[in-house]
């Protein structure tokens, strides 16, 4: 007959010999030596193939519940960026790819930044893909590819690169995550427990813009919000903020205000929202880029102050914002 001071000290050994052999099984999964950064293939814009010679990886915060990454391909070298994504958005490293890109090969974000588009830095999600995807060691490796050309507001694009690179030290150095120890009796699944829905999204169209904005225009197919106004950026940051901050969005890292330049980043659950407001003129243009917003609707359902402008207008716009962008980051402080 078994005692029950016997019982109990066989469960207390098999719970020691458990996390024995977790940790063993963790300390013994060696890294491999950190690659040499390589690239090859084609980032083509408007028939225009781009030299990119540079991939850097950088973390990211995850997303959707899942771990994630942020890969940079540049034209020129990035060794000394503080923050070779953000250099990269504005055309400091030349023509520029960036991916945002969960540990299992999914991309859930995509910036282009071609020197042969007139509108560069435009997001574009849904036909790019990850041919081929693996970290392991502590490097990451792939293939990536649009599979043909793509047409995003009149700008042809395609994509087609292998590429391999080390992950950044604080991913390479994170301990993995030990095993779950089988638990020594069964246990009885939870009754009556409703999966957990996911939320609706929230709807693009239903963001609280300044009072004064239009010529607004919603780019679904790129995630991108675009309106212009008559008042300079430093009164339109002002009232968007605190327009967002009613509806629910918080402050996130990254944010610059300025006189005449501003860039506002904001967050709410799972949805991140980039916006830039730079002058035009007499008043100001707003770029909003946007991560997990409802794009449907339809223009009909905007207000007749909001319809889109000539074609001809919003790219005037589009060059007239690019530039006074770049002169701006031309005195962002050192580190931002």
């Amino acid at each position: 007959m078994t005692t029950l001071p016997s019982l109990r000290f066989r469960q207390i050994s098999a719970a020691f010999v458990a996390l024995f052999i977790a940790s063993f099984a963790t300390a013994q999964t060696p890294l491999d030596p950190p690659v040499k950064p390589t690239v090859s293939g084609k980032f083509v814009g408007n028939g225009k193939n781009a030299a990119i010679k540079f991939v850097t990886v950088e973390e990211h915060e995850e997303f959707s519940g899942k771990e994630a990454i942020t890969l940079i391909f540049t034209e020129k070298d990035p060794a000394t960026a503080k923050k070779p994504s953000f250099d990269a958005m504005f055309g400091k490293l030349g023509s520029a790819l960036i991916l945002n890109v969960h540990h299992d090969g999914g991309i859930f974000g995509c910036q282009v930044a071609h020197s042969a588009h007139q509108k560069q830095g435009f997001s574009s999600l849904g036909v790019i893909k990850m041919v081929e995807f693996k970290i392991a060691g502590g490097n990451v490796s792939g293939h990536v590819s649009t599979g043909k050309e793509l047409d995003a507001f009149g700008e042809k694009w395609e994509v087609d690169l292998t590429f391999a690179a080390p992950l950044p030290a604080k991913l390479r150095n994170a301990p993995a995550a030990a095993p779950k120890p089988v638990a020594s009796e069964p246990v009885e699944p939870a009754k009556n427990s409703p999966k957990r829905a996911a939320g609706p999204l929230i709807a693009a169209r239903k963001l609280a813009l300044p009072k004064d904005a239009t010529d607004v225009e919603f780019k679904a197919t790129v995630n991108q919000i675009q309106f212009t106004s008559a008042r300079p950026a430093e009164a339109v940051a002002k009232e968007f903020s605190a327009n967002l901050k009613q509806q629910g969005w918080k402050d996130s890292a990254g944010s610059l205000m300025g006189k005449t330049n501003a860039i506002l980043r904001r967050e709410q659950g799972e949805a991140k929202l980039t916006i830039m407001i730079q002058p035009a003129g007499a008043g100001s243009v707003v770029k909003i880029f946007t991560e997990g917003l409802d794009y449907s609707g339809s223009d009909a359902a905007m207000p007749p102050a909001s319809k889109k402008a000539p074609d001809a207008s919003a790219a005037d716009i589009e060059a007239q914002a690019q530039k006074a962008l770049q002169d701006a980051l031309k005195n962002l402080p050192k580190g931002f």
